[in-house]
């Protein structure tokens, strides 16, 4: 059995017996960074040196060569700079990852006090540098952690560059040497994975930092680990430990760097939900009471892209559950949270995302049995769940494919196929989603039937009438449930792992999706039926916290109007329905939703038709250009995807010819608006037109 402590003792002193024999130039001095300067080598690490000379002397290339020849020759491979004092402070300003390696800087032989004036000079220039270059020194630290992904979620950990690994060690040293941050105590965590990344380049007799399945069996039995599960439950809980203390201390550093005034704009974001300087947080007088706050605050995070302010998550873990069936607003922001995914894995870390989705504590880090995943199980979910709202725009109910996404394979352990206990699961949360029938039906199928695709075109020729009918039968011969079938198959499989989506496979499920929906009725949009007594008027729904607005206009721009005093107030629309009567006026409803204020006070309709009256408000505000669809369905219905946002509805009216009727719903954070117009109208410049308004192009 291999003992990695003493295999690094051993390898550091045979550094330093060669080294020790080296005949340094006069007025020089060597020193160490990496692994050898922090004593964390093994028998296949690198050397990496800086040879250290007093300013304006100059180092002749054979000299410097002759101290390099004894390393090469003992096969080491050898990363060397020559540098003055002042040329190692500088590297702080120009190269952020040099700099980051050069902290380690330390005396190997030679002139000490040369290394001593370069590391007080390196540190100081670092502490100015560092608060200089905030962003870019953490920006390099996010492109690190998308390379090498999250140790404890991958199925091949990377143990040095992975996050949570051993490269946040030295990051957090990096925050404490330019006095931003504190390093927490993080001894045994840096123990488990030198070790394992040592007995790593022991059994795979080379340099490397990916723990392949093949050697974590053998690596957990040298550590004294029942099998590999065992060690990558450990390595998983230390990489989390040691991710939670880099967010801590990114925190505290980003809060001293920030020049922001000490009294930050608080902007009103939702309900008791407020942006503070760039930060989600609660107002001062919030309700803790409410079970509707908490996912609020998730679907804020994941509408604005802004990070929640430290400890606000914690405040939240005792608010009251919701109720067996969620409230409309609550069922809403969940599909919101869904358009974000990584606010699934910040609300996970302080244990509140299971008390939406139960079931996900039983595959939070938890292995595959498939040898092509990447990815923990939790994981996979996730960036299934993102890669499909990429794409959103595509499908026609894109909270249904979120929430098939998430529940995929969540199914997994226990003992049965895991579609059929996903599909019994997401059942189940459909319900409380407030789901109707036929779309508990969709959404269970997609779950069921989510590797038919991948099995059929794996096994059986794609062209053929026995394929297809095979896919119609999976998919209960409705075109909504294959069309996000199709998109769910290849986000699952680019999830997986390299090479799992390929050509023939995406030629394959085409071919199968294609084929299929040629023999399906395209199902065409009804008339909507609008209910609007008088010119203005307002009804409140208690029981889903939702307003009604019903209105009537001579013509179809004055519509802007009602949707103008919505923006205003900071409501948001998320149905509507609106059809030309047949005298040429217009009747609508829209079901809204507050925002910025208590149900209690946006229920005063006297207010509101005051508001609309009065004329104050008659333009909407400006959008944010998003990637969008705008086609035309059969049967001349004209249909446009996009995010979901503020008056983006009244937008694209304003690019729309006159319509006979339009309806909108905003599934998934995900505005689809249908309209049926006159027959004369020009297709292309309506397409033109709207895309140009929302995506600009």
């Amino acid at each position: 059995m291999l003992e990695p402590h003493k295999i690094r003792a051993e390898a550091y002193s045979s550094a330093r017996a060669l080294i020790d024999n080296l005949v340094i130039p006069p007025n020089a001095a060597l020193a160490a960074t990496g692994s050898l300067a922090r004593q964390e080598m093994t028998s296949y690490s690198d050397l990496d040196m800086v040879l250290i000379h007093a300013p304006g002397q100059q180092l002749e290339e054979e000299e410097v060569a002759a101290l390099w020849y004894p390393i090469w020759d003992a096969k080491y491979h050898l990363d060397y700079a020559v540098r003055t004092p002042d040329e190692c402070a500088a590297v702080a300003e120009t190269d952020v990852a040099a700099a980051l390696s050069q902290l380690d800087l330390t005396f190997l032989a030679g002139d000490k006090q040369l290394v001593d004036e370069s590391r007080a000079k390196l540190y100081a220039t670092w502490r100015v540098s560092l608060q200089k270059n905030f962003d870019r020194f953490i920006d390099s630290s996010i492109d690190r952690w998308r390379r090498a992904g999250p140790i404890a979620s991958m199925t091949r950990p990377e143990i040095k560059n992975g996050r949570g690994g051993l490269r946040d060690l030295q990051l957090l040293r990096a925050l404490a040497l330019g006095n931003l941050c504190d390093v927490p105590e993080l001894g045994a965590e840096r123990d488990l994975l030198l070790d394992v990344r040592v007995l790593l380049h022991e059994h795979s007799r080379r340099h490397r930092d990916v723990l392949e399945p093949e050697f974590a069996a053998e690596i957990a039995e040298d550590l004294g680990f029942k099998d590999r599960y065992e060690l990558s439950a450990a390595l998983a809980k230390t990489s989390t430990t040691i991710s939670n203390a880099v967010e801590r201390g990114l925190s505290t550093a980003r809060g001293l760097v920030s020049r922001r005034s000490v009294h930050r704009v608080r902007k009103p974001l939702d309900v008791d939900v407020v942006d503070e300087g760039g930060y989600i947080t609660l107002a001062r007088n919030a309700n803790l009471n409410d079970p509707g706050l908490i996912l609020r605050v998730a679907a804020a995070t994941a509408r604005t892209g802004n990070p929640v302010k430290n400890g606000v998550w914690q405040r939240l873990r005792d608010v009251p559950d919701l109720p067996a069936r969620w409230p409309r607003t609550s069922a809403d922001d969940f599909f919101t949270v869904l358009t974000s995914p990584q606010v699934i894995i910040e609300m996970d870390k302080f244990g509140l995302w299971e008390r939406y989705v139960p079931e996900w504590n039983r595959i939070r880090g938890v292995l595959p049995r498939e040898r092509n995943h990447s990815h923990t199980i939790d994981f996979h979910s996730v960036e299934t769940v993102e890669r499909c709202a990429q794409v959103r725009t595509t499908v026609g109910r894109p909270d249904l494919l979120l929430l098939g996404a998430l529940f995929h394979d969540i199914g997994k352990g226990y003992g049965r196929p895991h579609e059929q206990v996903g599909a019994e699961m997401v059942t189940r949360m459909a319900q409380k989603l407030g789901l109707n029938l036929p779309d508990r039906m969709r959404v269970q199928t997609l779950v069921a039937e989510h590797t038919t695709l991948s099995k059929l075109a794996a096994r059986m020729d794609p062209e053929s009438d026995e394929a297809r009918n095979a896919v119609l039968d999976a998919v209960h011969y409705d075109p909504l449930t294959l069309a996000m079938l199709t998109v769910l198959t290849e986000a699952d499989s680019k999830a997986t792992g390299p090479g799992v989506w390929n050509h023939r496979k995406a030629a394959a499920v085409h071919e199968l999706s294609l084929r299929g929906l040629r023999m399906l009725d395209t199902f065409v949009p009804a008339r909507p039926r609008v209910y609007a007594p008088a010119d203005i008027g307002l009804h409140t729904n208690w029981e889903d916290k939702q307003l009604t607005i019903s209105w009537r206009g001579s013509y179809q721009r004055e519509v802007v109007r009602p949707l103008a005093v919505v923006a205003a107030l900071g409501w948001v629309v998320t149905q509507a329905a609106m059809v030309r009567e047949e005298d040429g006026s217009y009747a609508a409803e829209f079901t809204v939703r507050a925002l910025h204020e208590r149900l209690e006070r946006a229920a005063d309709e006297a207010r509101f038709v005051q508001a609309y009256k009065s004329g104050v408000y008659s333009t909407l505000p400006e959008i944010e250009k998003h990637p969008s669809t705008a086609n035309w369905q059969v049967g001349g219905v004209f249909e446009v995807r996009t995010v979901d946002q503020r008056a983006v509805l009244g937008h694209v009216i304003g690019k729309l010819p006159d319509v006979k009727w339009l309806t909108m719903t905003s599934p998934g954070a995900t505005m689809v608006v249908q309209a049926a117009m006159s027959e004369t109208i020009s297709r292309a410049a309506v397409v033109r037109n709207v895309t140009e308004a929302l995506s600009g192009g």
